[in-house]
């Protein structure tokens, strides 16, 4: 128990309010900027697995002659071509869904034949001002040729320019 003479005061409690106050705001702003960290990585994993998989199938059509696939591959969705699983693919779509803005999710759009990545958190996202949509990260996939049934390679390449800088 707290003898009378060292009881606190309003002032007192106020300060240790407003103290605990600061470092919580200043914590959660932390914790927000790793978030975005950390599905900035997510993003970034997610188009390495892609182009992998890209590659191996690449090589795999190209080996068989079966160049008519390899040509069809930047007109498909890079998670149908190669195959992959995720929980975070929402599937083809025609355009984008106005429900699916800012899910943290893929999609592939089927009228500009180009994956879509819609971001959850983005404080730090900046983009293009010709972006048709301003929350969405748009890639297509190109394929490298020295010659007609030569490939050196696929890439999934950004539409527009975007810079994504969560700084933690």
């Amino acid at each position: 128990m707290i003898p009378a003479s060292r009881q606190r005061n309003y002032f007192q409690s106020a300060v240790y309010v407003a103290i605990a106050a600061v470092l919580a705001a200043v914590l959660l702003e932390r914790l927000l900027t790793y978030a975005e960290a950390v599905e900035k990585a997510g993003m970034e994993v997610t188009l390495a697995r892609l182009n992998s998989a890209l590659y191996v199938r690449l090589v795999y059509h190209a080996l068989r002659g079966e160049h008519q696939a390899v040509e069809a591959m930047p007109r498909q969705s890079p998670f149908a071509v190669t195959r992959a699983q995720g929980m975070d693919y929402l599937g083809e779509y025609d355009g984008i869904p106005e429900d699916a803005l800012g899910s943290g999710k893929w999609l592939y759009d089927r009228r500009r034949s180009e994956l879509v990545y819609l971001p959850n958190l983005k404080r730090y996202l900046t983009m293009d001002a010709e972006a048709p949509e301003p929350g969405a990260i748009r890639f297509r996939v190109e394929l490298a040729q020295a010659s007609r049934f030569t490939y050196t390679g696929v890439v999934i390449k950004p539409v527009t320019p975007f810079r994504w800088d969560p700084a933690p």
